[in-house]
């Protein structure tokens, strides 16, 4: 292409072709400007077919193009699909455990866990105390095991699909 450009008869070609198309879109109805040998014929009119020897001008023709009604317009805004509401998540579960005291009463170990008594089996939420000693108690969950000295605290924060598989092989 580069080629024909550097020739003056092809770049004369193209400027000619430039003007006219610039003039035809200037005049209204392509006035002057007839392309010889398409034309109407009177009983043609309707299908568009031209016949030799008749004029037509260049905006007639242009104004017969139909364009089909679902032509996708490719710089038309697409649509974003709805976007899905997805609910809440559940919230997690929290089990909290404050250890008060512990003591021997008829041959069983006890302690008092957030103002409860409890024994070694009992289940406090979702923990479950194994066994005491004389420095604190062990506490059992879902994520194995911890021990909980006199006076201290414990907490265990189980997910909601967790708790869902946990409720579920019960």
């Amino acid at each position: 292409m580069r080629k024909l450009l550097n020739k003056p008869w092809f770049a004369a070609v193209l400027a000619l072709a430039a003007i006219v198309a610039v003039a035809t879109a200037f005049f209204p109805g392509g006035g002057k400007f007839k392309i010889r040998g398409l034309g109407a014929s009177p009983d043609a009119s309707d299908s568009g077919v031209a016949t030799q020897g008749e004029h037509v001008s260049v905006w007639a023709m242009v104004q017969k193009i139909q364009v089909p009604a679902n032509l996708r317009d490719p710089f038309a805004i697409k649509a974003k699909p709805a976007e899905i509401v997805e609910k809440a998540p559940e919230p997690d579960v929290v089990d909290t455990v404050h250890l008060s005291a512990l003591w021997m009463q008829d041959g069983r170990t006890l302690a008092l866990i957030n103002e409860h008594i409890y024994e070694d089996g009992d289940k406090i939420g979702h923990l479950k105390m194994e066994s005491a000693t004389q420095d604190g108690v062990w506490l059992s969950h879902w994520k194995g095991r911890d021990f909980v000295k006199l006076g201290g605290d414990f907490t265990l924060n189980t997910p909601a699909k967790k708790l869902a598989q946990a409720l579920g092989s019960l």
